[in-house]
């Protein structure tokens, strides 16, 4: 016999999805939002995003944070190409907010989807090569693997988000490692793209720096893992 709560989950699960499935699909504007917008950053059309976000007047803002978070659900579209167009049309230090708070809201989605439909659900987004890497990165490494992988551009923001939270980690220790491991990325980009600048060197030094600053936190991990919890703690 199934017990009342996991059947109460399961229909909460499932409540959840239908609802997600409705809005996209009776919503009016939903799918054309979804698809135009994932169609520019796919396409890396910084002009088409910047008058798309535009286009929406007041709500640009909001526009380009809900863009940021939907990227995170979708596999090869870059959340960069939204930050260096977000510092292009507000300017780095606003573009720069919008950014960071579209990725931690798509992060703690990934988290969420992961933490609450398993891992039948998650392979469907990530190949399994990638989630095995990322258990075993996240099996030795804890918090500090969410902390390094923020830092380094070049690995993929939504693996990592999904595959935390397939692990014991506290939804709110994943958080705090995203918003902290994220903002140098964010902020770097921004600054660059406040004038659109398409300069590959620099983009290249920039990334370079965050690989090693992440490589740094790697060495340091085991310093920095007792900061962040204490031995009383662990």
């Amino acid at each position: 016999m199934i017990c009342p709560k996991v059947k109460l989950i399961s229909l909460a699960k499932t409540g959840v999805l239908g609802l997600v499935v409705a809005i996209y699909f009776y919503l009016p504007g939903v799918q054309q939002f979804t698809g135009e917008g994932i169609s520019y950053l796919r396409s890396h059309n910084f002009e088409g995003l910047r008058q798309f976000i535009l286009s929406y007047g007041i709500w640009a803002p909001v526009t380009s944070i809900a863009l940021m978070t939907l990227q995170s659900m979708v596999p090869l579209v870059p959340g960069i190409i939204i930050t260096i167009t977000n510092a292009w049309i507000f300017g780095w230090q606003a573009g720069a907010l919008y950014s960071w708070t579209g990725a931690l809201l798509g992060a703690a989605l990934d988290f969420g989807i992961a933490r609450w439909y398993g891992r039948p659900v998650v392979e469907r987004f990530i190949g399994i090569k990638y989630l095995t890497l990322t258990d075993k990165f996240f099996k030795r490494h804890g918090i500090i693997a969410v902390l390094i992988t923020r830092l380094i551009p070049i690995i993929p923001f939504k693996v990592i988000s999904y595959g935390a939270g397939l692990t014991k980690l506290t939804v709110w220790k994943f958080i705090a490692a995203t918003a902290i491991g994220q903002t140098p990325a964010i902020v770097l980009y921004s600054i660059l793209g406040q004038n659109l600048s398409h300069n590959l060197t620099l983009v290249a030094a920039i990334t370079t720096v965050l690989v090693v600053a992440g490589l740094i936190v790697y060495y340091f991990r085991d310093t920095i893992d007792r900061y962040i919890i204490p031995p009383k703690n662990k």
